[in-house]
């Protein structure tokens, strides 16, 4: 496995989308939704811990609506395969500032929350996040959020770190795993070496973070496509340090590995708060309000909680978790404090995508 699953071409990003669609409409109609000629098929690009291979058969079985997903790497990914593959998708998973930005651009439209009745289930915070508003209606429907923290193995990372600067410590060559988000990475990049604004950098400060991932880039392993295959590489020992969500640290021990701890560098992160999108080229818009309400039922919600770590903003779901004796870790991972998503520096788009995108594969595609 090469270190980079590198950013897609327009062209690449099109035939990947086509061929992605083959394949896993084969897995909804034989497989793991088990499809059927009088279901609604959605086609949503995503996110691997949005979903859980049992919700989507329960959703099929009960509402005769199959989801076809096709897994994105980050939010630019998914920006190029909804924009070069016109209305192949139905439902596209945003983070933050990105949401906005895929709905400005024509990509995604607007809709009435209400229109959910799960909606009802959320943190009132959630249900007014402001940039996501337009107008009476929303760009997209709240899932979670979380904070990105260092998470390292103590038995083989000495001293404790506290900086992103231990990404360039060459003790821990190959060691180091991330997900694969050239944008995010420039940021974090960014915040290691000063940037006052890690996602609308200057071009000095871009070559500054250039310079930071070049002295960090042999000490990564790999970088995957999804939250899971960090959790893998730190349970299994292959990875001793990884850039992760919040959760991480459950999520390594219940797949059977070591105690890992996290520290939030000193020179501060960044965050997501996630969605789900209508794609205005979409032909089944009709279909949405009803799949995102049988999809983000508390009950599901919490399952997901327990298997991806994250907080959700599902309040039933926390009171469903409280009555399942799993207060103390919704409690440690912030479930119960929706509000402080709000506090970070939301993941987006940089002022200079393209600038951002170019000085990470210069580092990492050569």
């Amino acid at each position: 496995m090469t270190l980079l699953e590198r950013t897609m071409t327009r062209r690449e990003a099109l035939r990947a989308g086509l061929v992605g669609s083959v394949g896993l409409y084969i897995v909804a109609c034989g497989g793991s939704t088990g499809g059927s000629s009088n279901a609604v098929t959605l086609n949503w690009i995503t996110w691997n811990d949005h979903y859980m291979d049992d919700q989507l058969k329960a959703v099929h079985s009960s509402y005769q609506i199959d989801a076809r997903v096709t897994l994105e790497t980050d939010d630019s990914d998914g920006y190029l395969k909804i924009k070069q593959t016109k209305g192949q998708f139905d439902i596209a998973s945003t983070d933050a500032l990105w949401a906005p930005k895929f709905h400005s651009d024509g990509l995604t439209e607007s809709f009435d929350i209400s229109s959910i009745p799960a909606s009802s289930q959320l943190y009132s915070v959630a249900r007014d996040f402001p940039f996501w508003k337009d107008g009476s209606k929303t760009m997209g429907y709240p899932f979670g959020w979380s904070t990105i923290q260092i998470y390292y193995n103590p038995a083989n990372v000495s001293p404790a770190p506290d900086s992103w600067h231990v990404l360039a410590d060459s003790k821990y060559k190959g060691k180091v795993v991330a997900e694969n988000q050239p944008t995010d990475l420039m940021a974090m990049a960014g915040l290691a070496t000063g940037a006052k604004v890690p996602y609308g950098m200057t071009t000095d400060e871009i070559a500054k973070a250039k310079h930071f991932l070049q002295t960090c880039k042999p000490q990564f392993q790999k970088l995957v496509s999804q939250n899971s295959d960090v959790v893998k590489a730190l349970a299994d020992g292959s990875a001793w340090i990884g850039i992760e969500n919040l959760g991480t640290d459950f999520r390594v021990k219940d797949a059977g590995g070591p105690t890992i701890k996290f520290v939030t560098p000193s020179e501060g992160t960044y965050g997501f708060i996630d969605c789900e999108q209508i794609v205005t080229a979409s032909t089944n818009k009709d279909q949405f309000p009803k799949f995102i309400n049988d999809m983000e039922q508390a009950d599901w919600i919490a399952k997901n909680f327990i298997a991806n770590g994250r907080p959700l903003f599902n309040e039933k779901a926390y009171k469903l978790l409280v009555d399942q004796g799993q207060k103390e870790r919704a409690d440690l991972l912030l479930y119960n404090k929706p509000e402080e998503a709000l506090k970070m520096t939301l993941k987006g788009p940089s002022s200079n995508e393209q600038a951002y995108i170019d000085a990470f594969n210069e580092v990492f595609g050569a």
